[in-house]
């Protein structure tokens, strides 16, 4: 394999599961892939430390971690990662992107990467099957999945998780939706992609950080992302309401318009914010190669 490959993931405090994960990574690079990859740990403000050399394993070739000021999230701390590797990579390469806890499944490497020498103008997914979260949270990104299809007339059904050619990444480092949110981003902005199904894996430690009020934040992330398509849909649902439905279904008819009127709103707070805070957040970066 002429082409460097690159393993970004964001770590916020949970340097155990990492170190589980990287091990993983590193026997399938060594049996199956037979080359080896940089790191790209962007360190999201972790209160606790860990020695990255214990991270140092036969297939890693180089490790930088860009520690972060304050705590932004693993979607930002990746789109950090992102403008990173395009400010300072000019060669072709691959960026495997994935969350440290364990739940994207490394098994899925060795067919990304074969399906990309496969097909190198394109970038690969990684569709979520069976999940492994709690009922509620089934429930509500059943809900949030069924809220993009009817807003945005688009599936997205995929995470972190992904492999993006260079050109494609660095496509993605100019747009500030990546502030927002990755998938979407992904969705809007890259036309040839390859779609793959594994199933989320459980945590190898420590308890998910996502909760109610942090799954409805995510979802207005990426709503934003998406704010030209939902504000076209909610002018259609808008007027169709108006000339079918508003005599009849007064109240669900206002609320419907409260609700549109709310998400777009939202969409252009939120995207303004993302347009003023995606570079001064990676302007502040430290940097260390180990």
């Amino acid at each position: 394999m002429k082409e460097k490959i690159i393993l970004l993931t964001p770590v916020f405090n949970d340097w155990e599961s990492l170190s589980k994960l990287l091990s993983k990574i590193n026997k399938i690079f060594d049996e199956q892939i037979k080359t080896k990859f940089e790191l790209i740990i962007v360190n999201d403000s972790s209160k606790d430390h860990y020695d990255f050399n214990n991270y140092k394993l036969k297939m890693i070739e180089k490790i930088t971690v860009l520690s972060l000021n304050k705590n932004v999230g693993s979607q930002r701390a990746i789109a950090i990662g992102i403008k990173y590797i395009s400010n300072l990579y000019r060669d072709e390469f691959k960026t495997i992107i994935m969350d440290s806890d364990g739940q994207d499944n490394p098994d899925a490497i060795k067919k990304m990467i074969t399906e990309s020498f496969v097909n190198p103008e394109c970038s690969i997914v990684i569709n979520r099957g069976q999940r492994k979260e709690p009922a509620w949270f089934k429930i509500f990104y059943e809900l949030y999945g069924f809220l993009i299809k009817i807003l945005c007339f688009k599936k997205i059904r995929f995470g972190n998780f992904s492999l993006l050619n260079s050109n494609d990444l660095k496509k993605l480092s100019l747009q500030n939706d990546l502030w927002g949110a990755f998938p979407p981003t992904v969705s809007k902005n890259l036309n040839k992609l390859i779609y793959l199904t594994y199933d989320r894996e459980k945590r190898y430690g420590g308890e998910s950080k996502m909760n109610f009020f942090g799954l409805v934040l995510h979802a207005l992330k990426v709503f934003s992302v998406l704010k030209l398509r939902i504000f076209i849909f909610s002018l259609v649902y808008s007027i169709i309401i108006f000339l079918f439905f508003q005599y009849n279904y007064q109240i669900l008819s206002y609320l419907i318009y409260i609700f549109l009127l709310f998400l777009n709103l939202s969409n252009l707070i939120i995207s303004f914010n993302n347009e003023k805070n995606y570079l001064s957040n990676y302007e502040s970066i430290s940097e260390e190669t180990i």
